[in-house]
Formats: structure tokens, sequence, C-alpha cells
């Protein structure tokens, strides 16, 4: 072998040894343990049986309003917001979803189905839809490494049970999850949405991202909420996620 091609083969080893995990292609498995351990590990996520947030969300119109976030296993799922004009609430109590939207005419609470129902049933998963993605019926691939809110991010595409398509955006260093993006028809239409995740904290050995700012592809303004305040294991009546008589 001449000299020139046993350095360009070993040059060739050493950069490949010196290259980033990032570029390695990992497993989607492997970057889900990742992220779970830097969440707080799935033990503790796992002992988590329900979480209450509280802040401040800004409509793109400018419109403010106080926003709380409760869940609780199994499946359950209620946001509520309040607006000088009115209390918008969205709530799956594990079978059955419903809504309360007084700027679409609602004068009353009523079920919801098809995909406003999926689309607020995916938030009632406490773990997420990577934890357990395969007992859950849930499909994840890795789809290469990808920049997120300026950090380098290995992504990760999601077909849920329901049908849901969504991307996630893991972050290579600090392996917390940096961006969303999903997929969901709108009647003829198809709509883009995408969510950034910022200010994490640790709240009772989990971490949280405190600030979630979020828009649609093609259409103008967006959606901010800076929460104030997060609780673990709270008490939370049942009552709370059912559809009120």
């Amino acid at each position: 072998m001449r000299t020139s091609h046993r350095l360009a083969v070993l040059g060739a080893g050493l950069l490949a040894a010196a290259l980033p995990a990032a570029a390695q292609a990992p497993s989607a498995d492997s970057i889900i343990a990742l992220n779970v351990a830097a969440r707080g590990g799935l033990a503790r996520l796992r002992a988590v049986r329900s979480q209450r947030m509280v802040g401040v969300i800004v409509l793109a119109n400018g419109a403010r309003g106080v926003d709380t976030v409760e869940l609780a296993r199994p499946g359950r799922v209620r946001t509520t917001v309040h607006f000088r004009q009115g209390v918008l609430i969205q709530a799956a109590d594990g079978s059955v979803a419903w809504t309360l939207n007084p700027f679409a005419g609602d004068t009353a609470p009523h079920p919801v189905t098809g995909d406003a129902a999926r689309a607020i049933e995916a938030g009632a998963d406490l773990d997420g839809p990577l934890v357990n993605h395969a007992a859950k019926g849930n499909r994840v691939t890795y789809a290469g490494v990808d920049t997120a809110d300026g950090k380098p991010s290995w992504a990760l595409d999601v077909v849920t049970a329901a049908g849901l398509h969504d991307r996630y955006y893991i972050d290579t260093v600090a392996h917390l999850q940096r961006k969303w993006i999903g997929i969901r028809p709108a009647g003829r239409d198809t709509l883009v949405f995408e969510s950034y995740f910022r200010h994490w904290r640790r709240v009772d050995g989990v971490m949280i991202a405190f600030r979630i700012d979020s828009d649609t592809r093609g259409r103008r303004g967006g959606q901010h909420i800076q929460f104030t305040s997060a609780a673990l294991d709270v008490p939370i009546d049942s009552a709370r996620f059912r559809l009120p008589r």
C-alpha cells in the first residue's frame, strides 16, 4: 500500500472517530433514551400522576388571557383560558373530548370528534408520545440532523396511533426538545403548526419548558405562552375533565 493511500485511510478513520454523535446516524430509540434521561429519567416521569401549569397566553391579535393546563393519568387533559371576553376550554376525560369556545359562538360545552378530538387528546399524554412509543402504537423514525432554535438537533418523525403526523427536534447536546412540527388537516387544507420550547426548568425532578412560542406556516401571527408556575402530583378533581351535563 502506498504511503499516501495509507495516510488517506488513516485520516478517514480518525475523522469518523472524531465526528460527533449527531453525525453518526443514531437510532431513534437511543435519542429517546437521552431525551428521557435529560427530562428526569423514566422512573421519575412515570411516577408523576398529575400536572398543573399556570401562565399567560398572548394571541396574534394582542388578546391576553390566563392559561391553566391540567393533566392527569390516564389520558386526561384540560386547558382553560380566561380572556376578558370569555372563557375558552378544551378538555378530554380519556373517552370524550369536548370544548367550550365562546369566540366560535358556543353557548355551552359540547363534545367534539374527528380531527378536533384527536388534537385535544394528543395533549393528554403526560409522558409524551416518544416514551414507550411502540406500546402506544406510535411509529418513530430518525429523520436526520437539523437546526432548531439555533441549536443542532436530531429530528424524529412520529406517526401516532391516532394517525397524527409530527416531527420532534431533540437538542444534540442538552437532549431536550427544542421544536415540534405538527401536520393537521383543516377542511380541504392541510396546516403545518410549529412550536418552540424554551426556558426549561427543573420542577420536582422533572424538566419542564416554561415558554412555548407557536405559529402556523403561511399565516400571520402566532401565540406565546409564558408559564409562571408548574406543580406535579397536585390533586385534581376528575370532574374537571368531564363534559358538564
